[in-house]
């Protein structure tokens, strides 16, 4: 038994010890014969020694760190998120304890039944998780969300991290995945939109205010000078023409005064309706006072401000507010004066300033 075991671990000593007795035995001249036989035998030792070095050199891949099962099930089970293997078919393979936490299935319900935590996925995720699951078997990773069906009838969102298993020979048989619990990240994130909606609203109700009168919707002054601006330099440039009209409703302050602010403010509304229901829709209305609204009429030269003027005026004096409590209908006029770009038209004051003496020339004063 020692001497098979010498052989087996010595193999090149044994057969160089082999070699050298032989010579020793067989040669004529024994003195040479044993000579040469120390040498093949000498050679042979310091062969083993070469290869017995390389081999005890040589990483052995074969020689991996093997995890004991049950010490893998605890780790498993200490780690917050899920982990599982699952086969293509449906059917899980493993599933760590912290589903039950996620969910509220044990693992046991979870093995017995197959297509188990598909089944459990919104009815919305679920051809999702089918694609990607298709995707899987061509060796691919992918981190999906969805929604699963916990035990008590609720949904939870997770994130699942797959991963595509190949066996020795290349082919893809499993997958695992890491099941990680989202609802927190989900709540802040719909938080974050809800957030971002409000913000996006009141930027676009301080957009509006910043450019519209608060009563009557139309444009404000500030806006309306913009506006003016813009299209008296195209004027110049385009050699267009550009008419504005100045109109003021008479005796607002002494109908205030008689029925009440609030008839005067439905005046007010009705006028901005009237003039924006007849104006075409390049022309633009603005409040630029109390009682005034100013019109810019892009492309509209002298002879065509007159009829639009007398158009406008008419037809708002056709109109009347009626106060049902009181059982009355009160009536209004306006007023109104206009002005085009002329060649001594400097700049937009000028162009306002011409369309107030008119106005004012209109109401005799």
């Amino acid at each position: 038994m020692i001497l098979k075991t010498f052989i087996h671990k010595y193999t090149y000593c044994a057969v160089g010890a082999l070699i050298a007795v032989n010579c020793a035995v067989v040669s004529i001249f024994k003195l040479e014969g044993i000579y040469f036989g120390f040498v093949v035998f000498a050679f042979c030792c310091t062969l083993q020694f070469l290869i017995k070095e390389e081999e005890q050199n040589k990483p052995d891949d074969k020689k991996l760190i093997v995890i004991p099962e049950d010490l893998f099930h605890k780790i498993m089970n200490i780690i917050p998120e899920t982990v599982y293997i699952s086969r293509f078919d449906g059917s899980v393979k493993y599933i760590s304890d912290g589903v039950e936490k996620m969910i509220g299935y044990r693992p046991d319900e979870i093995y017995r039944t197959r297509n188990f935590l598909l089944q459990l996925v919104h009815p919305d995720d679920r051809e999702k998780i089918v694609q990607q699951l298709r995707k899987l078997q061509s060796g691919s990773e992918a981190t999906i969300e969805y929604r699963l069906l916990r035990k008590d009838g609720t949904y939870t969102w997770v994130s699942d991290s797959l991963k595509s298993i190949k066996n020795e020979w290349g082919n893809t048989t499993h997958y695992n995945g890491v099941l990680v619990n989202i609802d927190e990240k989900k709540i802040h994130d719909k938080d974050l939109q809800t957030l971002n909606a409000r913000v996006y609203q009141l930027n676009d109700m301080v957009n509006h205010h910043a450019v519209r009168d608060s009563l009557t919707n139309v444009y404000n002054k500030r806006y309306l000078l913009v506006i003016l601006q813009n299209e008296f330099n195209r004027a110049r440039v385009q050699k267009k023409p550009l008419s504005c009209l100045l109109i003021d409703i008479d005796y607002l302050e002494a109908i205030d005064h008689t029925y009440g602010y609030f008839i005067g403010d439905r005046i007010l509304v009705e006028v901005a309706k009237c003039l924006q229901k007849n104006l075409n829709p390049s022309g633009i209305v603005s409040r630029f006072g109390d009682d005034e609204f100013l019109v810019v009429l892009p492309e509209v030269g002298k002879e065509e401000l007159v009829k639009i003027s007398d158009t406008l005026v008419r037809e708002i004096e056709n109109c009347t507010i009626k106060d049902e409590e009181k059982n009355i209908t009160i009536s209004f006029h306006v007023t109104a004066g206009g002005s085009t770009v002329t060649e001594k038209t400097k700049n937009i004051t000028d162009l306002i300033e011409q369309a107030s003496k008119n106005l004012f020339a209109a109401k005799g004063i």
